[in-house]
């Protein structure tokens, strides 16, 4: 009897070793980091793994495109759609072809009809929202060069409709396509010797640069680490106010002595902060600051909110009401902006900021499909 407990406890080890072998060799493979996540690839399927080689995203595609600006393209039975980098669909699976037109807008392909559609949804004419920018009527969707402008070239009925590429824009914001000041620019991305695809903020710097919002140090540096400044916080303020209101302030080169003075000059005209408010420009900005300028910003204000103000008061622990910048700390909560220092929603108003973090916020707060719902 003893020998044969033996020989069963032999073979249960055996059969444990075995399995623990089988589940090693079944692992995903980890395959490029780009903006944080890698593919992540099983049993010829496709996800997406975090920096510590967790999969976030399921391992479910049949295809998948790396991380660029925040969102992939993915393809599931046979369809194609785009998500971001929480796995959330921006446009669901339900295309025969999604190729990146660039300012957020994709050609698409629904059976043998062609059309243009938004990651975002806009206002259509009956009271609701569309994803259609240009509806699937067309026989051929391209991109191509027309008297010597770049231009997306619609073909029905053997005839051709010509859009100017530089013409979207406009179109978009008058369509109200959400973001539609702060258009993505298609192949604009920075080449930062001290940002790894594998870092969480390598996303934000690539996003905040092509949206000409922040750019590198020098020395094709980002300096992710290093702290923001009072001065520096009003210049990215101004230059979000004049993007977000169409003036030109924010495409004028940085004149003058200090070098400041024009976007504090702005930022006082704007009403985003009063004369006198602000004496020390080169000190640190607190994130409580950070805040409590962004949210004065024609953007701040117009953000809707998409988690609740009441449940954000109560969860945020570090903030209360009637401290310095409290509702616009909250404000930025539930508009998406801010998600915490960590799981808890720690603010921790009183320290400074960092450049990835500064990075992270205001892209949220430029781009609409970047915005976090908390709960």
């Amino acid at each position: 009897m003893k020998r044969s407990g033996k020989l069963r406890g032999l073979a249960a080890l055996v059969l444990a070793l075995s399995m623990t072998l089988s589940c090693a060799l079944a692992a995903p493979t980890i395959h490029g980091y780009q903006e944080g996540l890698a593919k992540a690839s099983e049993n010829g399927l496709w996800g997406f793994a975090d920096s510590s080689g967790k999969v976030v995203i399921p391992i479910q595609y049949q295809s998948v495109l790396d991380f660029t600006l925040g969102t992939a393209l993915v393809r599931i039975n046979n369809k194609m759609g785009l998500i971001r980098q929480d796995g959330t669909y921006l446009l669901q699976p339900e295309y025969d072809t999604l190729e990146n037109l660039g300012y957020g807008l994709y050609l698409a392909e629904k059976g043998n009809q062609w059309g243009v559609v938004s990651m975002l949804p806009f206002p259509d004419e009956q009271g609701g929202t569309t994803q259609e920018f240009f509806p699937f009527v067309y026989d051929a969707v391209r991109t191509d060069k027309v008297d010597g402008l770049d231009a997306l070239v619609l073909t029905a009925g053997g005839a051709d409709t010509v859009v100017p590429l530089s013409t979207l824009k406009d179109q978009m914001v008058q369509r109200q396509v959400p973001s539609a000041q702060f258009p993505l620019i298609k192949g604009r991305l920075p080449s930062y010797t001290d940002v790894s695809p594998r870092d969480w903020f390598s996303v934000w710097a690539d996003l905040a640069y092509n949206l000409n919002l922040m750019q590198g140090v020098g020395n094709d540096t980002f300096a992710p680490n290093q702290t923001l400044t009072v001065a520096e916080a009003l210049k990215l303020a101004a230059f979000m106010e004049s993007q977000a209101t169409g003036d030109t302030f924010h495409l004028q080169p940085v004149t003058g002595t200090p070098w400041y003075k024009s976007s504090v000059t702005y930022c006082e005209a704007s009403g985003i902060i009063s004369t006198g408010e602000f004496t020390d420009f080169g000190r640190p900005v607190t994130r409580a600051e950070m805040a409590y300028i962004f949210s004065r910003t024609s953007l701040g204000r117009s953000i809707p909110e998409i988690n609740s103000l009441n449940r954000v008061k109560a969860a945020v622990p570090d903030v209360k009401t009637g401290d310095y910048a409290a509702e616009a700390i909250f404000g930025l909560y539930a508009k998406g902006i801010l998600t915490g220092s960590d799981g808890d929603l720690t603010f921790r108003p009183n320290d400074s900021l960092t450049r990835a973090e500064a990075a992270a916020i205001v892209t949220r707060m430029a781009r609409a499909e970047q915005r976090i719902s908390l709960w």
